[in-house]
């Protein structure tokens, strides 16, 4: 007969093979690998400047996973205006195969031959290509087609846009476009100024406009070309509602978005055209409008009259002083407010200076500004001043100065505030240190009683008549729990494999579940690009991280992406709108600080971070909630 022990034995190595073999096989199950190709291929391969481009690219998975998104290259002769996604999932003999296609539409920047890089997509640590493609843009071989740079001419049957002041150009439409010419008095796009020449520093409106008589099959993709040499502020000005012109006696719905504009430097500077890419019907191409580009003439500040302290405010501007307190006490700091506020470059004000500090000793200024977004930027920036007074009395905080340019009147000005007498008390004496027993002359002790904590020797034990004799470890209970382990690994695995299915039947499931990690992922890198000081790298990787993101959970593609279609669809999931103004205010600022000259503002980067953080975190917490 088998004895207890025996049978013990016999069924654990049972189990521990059984187990073993299972494991196995499922994790050579899972182990399969995945076959990926990619193909890209173009529309046409010679085209004009005034035509459109589509670069189609074909993602093919086999057996395993869902198909991840392409890498696209840079297209440094191209812009993207739009993108459309579709996909196809077969079963065939117990194999899942999934192909995806992805069609960009690509407007050319200038002429000559040039080629479009591989696009890349990665997967399971191997990345896959394909073949770079050749194409040739040629200029526009259509009569009538653009008008010379600084003589912009109107297309024969649009409507003139009345302007008195205003510079700026009339729209372009493709020659040889059928359903564009039977449109040209239904809609057109504007882009001017409100003037062409200015100071540095000074103040410019660059309005968009889009007008429209007929209905449109999807909103439409406006881009403008980000302004060289320019500060930008976008404003709030009818951004987001639309209201009727009346052209030439014909009513227009008209939508206008508005930007401030500061030139850095003087000379001829050039406002890039701006484009609208609109679709009029389901079964209608993209159609595309362009403006001309815009040039301002850019003046140097005066010599004559320039204050010794300016800093290179331009505006119209006032100033003020204000205490916290008007007494204290010698050594205990006192807060002086001082507050500039006009219309011009609020953001870029200097800080004001102080005649003299007799008496008072500065420390680091906080500053913070409020701002108004409307037909001009205007708005306040508070200087907030940390003085500690070092003596007694009777003391005076002396006046602060601060000069600026006047654009209207042409002349410098300086703001000086009044002097503020504050009444100081002498400070408190010190408390006198209690006395104790001298040790070496300026050290002092306690008395402490000595207290006993352990012993250091510890005896061995010679009663054994507590340990166990049965030191079998089959009849170790640790030990036989550790047998079904194995099993245990099998659950995980199924439940793992049963996941991976459905992430990779369901595309749109898998970016959804994905999409928080990756941005945590990119938003590590922005991280490590601010610790490098790369200030360009990282504000280009905080709007990746955020449009990226944005991308996976709407299951569109992050190409083309703009950040209007962002707010509009977020939106239409019930996100808050707190957060989508959170969202727009965070990609604006990445946008006009990767093209702005670097400051160094470790500060601000740091609060760029955060605010992305804050962005997804709050997009994630509205899904969660949406669910449920």
């Amino acid at each position: 007969m088998i004895g207890k022990r025996s049978f013990r034995y016999i069924i654990s190595l049972v189990i521990l093979a059984l187990g073993t073999i299972l494991l196995t096989q499922a994790v050579a199950g899972r182990a399969q690998a995945q076959s990926i190709s990619i193909e890209a291929s173009v529309d046409r391969t010679a085209l004009s400047i005034d035509e459109q481009l589509i670069l189609s690219v074909v993602i093919n998975a086999s057996d395993a996973g869902s198909v991840p998104d392409p890498e696209l290259p840079e297209l440094r002769n191209f812009s993207i205006i739009d993108s459309f996604q579709g996909s196809n999932f077969s079963w065939i003999n117990g194999k899942t195969s999934l192909s995806k296609t992805i069609r960009y539409v690509l407007r050319p920047e200038a002429t000559g031959t040039f080629t479009i890089p591989p696009v890349k997509v990665s997967q399971g640590g191997k990345t896959f290509q394909t073949d770079p493609i050749t194409v040739t843009v040629s200029k526009s071989t259509s009569p009538g087609g653009s008008s010379p740079q600084g003589a912009p001419q109107q297309q024969p049957g649009l409507p003139p846009f009345p302007s008195s002041r205003q510079s700026g150009s009339s729209p372009r439409f493709s020659p040889d476009d059928s359903e564009s010419r039977q449109f040209k008095g239904n809609i057109f796009i504007t882009n001017t100024v409100d003037k062409n020449k200015v100071y540095v520093n000074e103040q410019i409106i660059l309005t968009f406009g889009f007008y429209r008589r007929i209905d449109l099959w999807q909103n439409p993709t406006y881009q403008q070309a980000p302004p060289q040499g320019f500060w930008v502020e976008d404003l709030d000005a009818r951004q987001s509602s639309s209201f009727i012109r009346n052209v030439n006696g014909l009513e227009y719905q008209v939508q206008e978005i508005k930007r401030a504009l500061f030139p850095m430097s003087p000379g001829r500077h050039t406002i890039g055209p701006a484009t609208l890419s609109y679709q009029a019907g389901f079964f209608s191409p993209p159609r595309m409008l362009k403006t001309e580009p815009i040039s301002i003439e850019v003046l140097p500040l005066p010599e004559e009259g320039k204050p010794e302290d300016f800093k290179g405010a331009v505006g119209t501007y006032t100033m003020t002083a204000t205490i916290d307190n008007q007494t204290g006490i010698q050594n205990e700091p006192l807060t002086l407010h001082v507050k500039i506020k006009g219309s011009g470059y609020i953001e870029g004000l200097p800080e004001p200076e102080f005649s003299n500090m007799d008496g008072f000793q500065k420390y680091d200024t906080t500053v913070s500004q409020n701002l108004v977004k409307q037909d001009t930027l205007q708005g306040e920036k508070i200087f907030d001043f940390l003085l500690i007074p070092r003596r007694a009395g009777n003391l005076q905080i002396p006046s602060l100065h601060f000069s600026f340019f006047n654009p209207n009147d042409k002349h410098y000005h300086k703001l000086t505030t009044d002097p503020i007498q504050v009444s100081i008390a002498p400070a408190q004496a010190a408390p006198v240190a209690s006395e104790s027993s001298p040790l070496d002359g300026n050290k002092t002790i306690d008395k402490q009683e000595v207290v006993l904590t352990r012993k250091d020797i510890r005896y061995i034990k010679t009663d054994i008549s507590l340990l166990k004799k049965d030191l079998l470890i089959l009849d170790n209970k640790l030990f036989l729990s550790f047998l079904f382990l194995p099993l245990l690994v099998l659950l995980a695995c199924f439940w793992i494999d049963r996941r991976n299915q459905k992430l990779q039947g369901d595309p749109q499931y898998a970016r959804l579940k994905r999409a928080h990690g990756l941005a945590r992922k990119k938003l590590a890198q922005a991280r490590l690009h601010d610790q490098k000081g790369e200030e360009k790298e990282f504000y280009a990787a905080i709007s990746k991280s955020l449009t990226e993101y944005v991308a996976d959970k709407l299951n569109v593609q992050a190409a083309g992406l703009t950040s209007r279609q962002m707010i509009e669809r977020l939106r239409d999931i019930h996100i808050p709108e707190e957060t989508l103004t959170q969202l727009q205010k965070c990609l604006d600022e990445c946008d006009y600080a990767r093209f702005a000259p670097s400051t160094g503002n470790a500060q601000g980067r740091a609060g760029m971070l955060t605010a992305a953080e804050q962005i997804i975190f709050s997009i994630e917490k509205a899904s969660r909630e949406k669910k449920k």
